[in-house]
């Protein structure tokens, strides 16, 4: 055993040390992260206040226009699986706020995108307006890489942005959202 000792010291104390580097290199509060996220923040914020979109029924929306003060843009598509699977919460999140907010969904989907929404707003009892983005103009726009995505805006101001499914009833979204519509 006493000849093994130097050797698994080393053995340990390199592990120790790849350890250690592993979990300097992955903290989430390094000032790359901060001012990329600080950086999405600003170009949501700034979407906010030009984007006009056009809708599968009624007049185009401009956001900046809207009079609810929380507005949510939902990206999804039929073929998401997680997308689907967070519409129900995402109802039930535009019923508890009713004219507290206003709910757009962007539909990704690339073919024959407008029966697909149809049928899955009838499906789902999504009775807010949709939009199109077939070619993923708008999508583009957010940096989006995957569905769902969602970003929520609270007089034009970043409140929250999900890059994965969304229970929106969860309490912890719930409390950032009554946050703000307290705040001024």
């Amino acid at each position: 055993m006493k000849r093994f000792l130097p050797i698994l010291l080393v053995i340990l104390g390199f592990s120790g040390f790849l350890a250690a580097q592993i979990l300097w290199q992955s903290r989430p509060t390094n000032a790359g992260q901060i001012d990329q996220e600080k950086g999405r923040e600003q170009l949501f914020n700034s979407l906010f206040q030009e984007l006009k979109l056009t809708t599968t029924k009624g007049p185009p929306i401009e956001l900046k226009s809207l009079k609810s003060p929380l507005v949510v843009l939902n990206f999804w598509a039929s073929w998401c699986v997680p997308c689907l699977k967070e519409f129900p919460s995402l109802v039930a999140f535009q019923r508890k706020y009713g004219d507290k907010v206003t709910v757009v969904g962007v539909n990704g989907d690339e073919e024959e995108p407008l029966p697909l929404v149809e049928k899955t707003a009838k499906k789902y009892e999504l009775d807010f307006p949709q939009v199109l983005d077939p070619k993923s103009h708008i999508s583009d726009r957010f940096l989006i890489t995957s569905y769902p995505f969602t970003v929520i805006y609270h007089r034009g101001k970043v409140v929250h942005v999900a890059h994965k499914v969304q229970d929106f009833m969860d309490e912890g979204l719930l409390g950032k959202v009554n946050s703000a519509l307290s705040s001024p």
